[in-house]
């Protein structure tokens, strides 16, 4: 009887082949390049990401701005040996979502890397992120600036600064934050973010790296790689690393069955896809933003730039209030504050206090004094 009991148990934990449901139509074709490829991001169509991809934009993919996401719905997936795909961003630094009819087979590279720091003139340039993520620290004759991004680095570049963040089911998906600069030295950027949804195997003898960039101190946080298969196979790579473990970014892996000889950096387990595996966050998750500063709405789709053009323009050198949404959120002892990242100047973080409404939508107001120059503000709110 004990015999039976130990086969019985160990039948349980044997993976069973179960063809997934992922939501892809396979409109954007089969992706088998042959050669090295940059795929430009912002050539996608703007659309919500269920819609079917019309004959010209085949191959570009979607843009949903409501998502947050630039969304390939490929037929299969098929990176050879020695070919390496990196990424051009989107306008908004969009992470990338392939969701896949067949099979996905990566026996080259898929570089979602942060860019490095630089000096000399070309540290006037932020530097860019892998898609997902965000830009360093830019540094000029105005000074030092502020790594960008929920976990950004401060000024002078010092990596202790670069904090982790999101969750470990990595949904939303979101890519890491750059660091801050020194004297003539920008910022390095943070890694990117891509999830891969097939709904049968993903084969991994090559590498997926969403690291971030690194020059001596001034580096970014990594960041995530999500991968929803019924099976995951093969001896490659998924490297989501920064210099110091606690700038390394996420991996998560939704399989059934999980490849030993697959390298992962941070480590991480197989988990449990379920048939119809969650893609995008829900509509009653929370949700939170910024709707307007000095009483001049933002934009539903901001891009940051930080060139010559703004998402919003201020001309006030007196405190300034910024009114915050949140939404599906409670507002009994939660936390909401804002984080302004100068392109060249410090970073500040200020607390806002409720306005009104309730868990379904409510407003929060923080009064804060704009620096002088271009700036980054993000919003971030905690439940108790």
């Amino acid at each position: 009887m004990k015999v039976l009991s130990l086969a019985l148990l160990l039948g349980s934990l044997l993976p069973v082949a179960a063809q997934l449901t992922i939501p892809s139509d396979g409109t954007d074709g089969a992706f088998n390049p042959t050669a090295n490829v940059e795929i430009d991001l912002s050539l996608a169509q703007s659309n919500v990401w269920t819609a079917p991809v019309p004959g010209p934009s085949m191959g570009f993919g979607t843009y949903d701005a409501d998502k947050w996401a630039v969304v390939f719905k490929y037929s299969s997936v098929n990176i050879p040996a020695g070919v390496t795909v990196t990424f051009k961003n989107h306008p908004t630094h969009a992470p990338v979502v392939w969701l896949v009819q067949g099979n996905v087979t990566i026996d080259g590279v898929l570089n979602l890397d942060g860019e490095a720091a630089v000096s000399g003139v070309a540290a006037l340039i932020p530097p860019e992120p892998g898609p997902g993520g965000f830009r360093g620290a830019a540094s000029g004759p105005a000074g030092p600036g502020s790594g960008h991004g929920p976990g950004g680095g401060v000024q002078y570049g010092n990596a202790n600064h670069v904090s982790s963040y999101g969750n470990p089911q990595i949904i939303p998906l979101i890519g890491g934050s750059g660091s801050g600069s020194h004297t003539s030295v920008s910022g390095s950027a943070g890694g990117g973010a891509i999830l891969i949804a097939a709904s049968d195997t993903i084969d991994i003898d090559g590498s997926i790296t969403v690291r971030a960039g690194t020059v001596s101190a001034y580096y970014g946080s990594a960041g995530s790689i999500r991968l929803v298969a019924d099976q995951v196979t093969g001896s490659g790579l998924l490297d989501a690393s920064s210099q110091i473990a606690a700038a390394n970014g996420r991996i998560r892996v939704e399989t059934n069955m999980l490849s030993t000889g697959i390298s992962l950096t941070p480590s991480t387990i197989g988990v449990s896809p379920g048939v119809s595996p969650t893609i995008f966050q829900a509509a009653s998750d929370p949700t939170v933003r910024i709707v307007s500063i000095d009483g001049v709405p933002t934009p539903p789709d901001p891009t940051a730039p930080l060139v010559s053009s703004a998402d919003v323009a201020i001309e006030n050198n007196d405190p300034v209030v910024i009114v915050i949404e949140t939404r599906n959120f409670a507002t009994a002892g939660s936390v909401v504050s804002v984080r302004q990242a100068g392109k060249f100047g410090a970073t500040f973080v200020t607390s806002a206090s409720y306005s009104s409404g309730d868990s379904t939508m409510a407003l929060w107001e923080a009064t804060v004094t704009l620096a002088p120059g271009f700036a980054t503000m993000q919003a971030r709110a905690t439940a108790p």
